[in-house]
């Protein structure tokens, strides 16, 4: 079995991080598909080489890793007998921990070592210096406190397109989102894609989806042509058509014997 538990950001880390998962695997392995939320995530193995890539064959990811911003499913193996803990930074957070454009580590994996050099080691010895779960959880938190102190990238335009598009579900016309916040289209793309790793196109596609996901979570019994609707879909089948190229899943899998591995 595997276990889990999960942290949520502290209020000084509101618009950086969402939370922390701890997880271990602790007598069994597991393979689980990731869908695309627009989050990247930082990943520390803390004990073993617990997390491997499907895409690579099996490859063991190193012990401090990125994973960007997802523009489709990835799917992962969770190896028995060890811990991990993943970080998940908002669209808008990532940037301003990761130091770089997230143009660069959109749909990829890469060492932290490789995107941050030696304050990689930093925070990997933070992690497996802290005694349990919770002084592991917060010193990630105070670590990231300091990065957005010293980096200073935050962007109000980046922070009111993430909320103007959360707000309405992804369910707007890319002109209306460039004027509401006074840039011309082409601009709105190139800043949205070196912050986020996204078009605007996709990134309010990718943020319907995951709206739809989390009510058909959260709504079991709510039928799929009523949820379609509710998320912003013209149908049912333009919901399937993006949980396919989005996903590579079919809505009934979310309510499946497989929902559990569908992350």
């Amino acid at each position: 079995m595997w276990q889990s538990a999960w942290y949520p950001a502290p209020s000084r880390l509101t618009g950086i991080l969402a939370g922390i998962w701890s997880v271990d695997a602790a007598a069994t392995d597991l393979t689980a598909r990731v869908l695309p939320d627009g989050s990247t995530c930082l990943v520390f193995q803390r004990v073993g080489s617990v997390l491997r890539s499907c895409d690579r064959g099996g490859m063991a990811w190193d012990d401090s890793s990125v994973s960007g911003p997802r523009t489709g499913p990835f799917d992962f193996q969770l190896a028995a007998a060890g811990r991990i803990f993943i970080v998940q930074l908002l669209p808008e957070g990532a940037m301003p921990v990761l130091g770089v454009p997230m143009s660069s580590l959109a749909d990829r994996y890469e060492p932290l070592a490789a995107v941050m050099g030696s304050e990689a080691k930093r925070v990997q010895d933070l992690v497996q210096g802290a005694a349990d779960d919770l002084s592991c959880v917060r010193a990630i938190e105070h670590w990231l406190f300091e990065r957005v102190q010293v980096e200073r990238l935050r962007s109000k335009v980046i922070d009111v397109v993430v909320r103007e598009v959360a707000r309405r579900a992804g369910a707007l016309r890319v002109q209306d989102l460039a004027e509401h916040v006074n840039l011309s289209r082409r601009h709105l793309g190139r800043v949205m894609s070196e912050r986020l790793g996204f078009s605007p196109k996709l990134f309010s596609r990718i943020n319907r989806f995951d709206h739809a996901i989390k009510m058909a979570r959260a709504l079991p019994s709510v039928p799929w042509a009523f949820l379609a609707f509710d998320a912003g879909y013209s149908d049912q089948a333009h919901m399937v058509r993006e949980f396919v190229d989005l996903g590579g899943i079919r809505p009934s899998d979310l309510r499946g014997d497989g929902a559990a591995t569908i992350w």
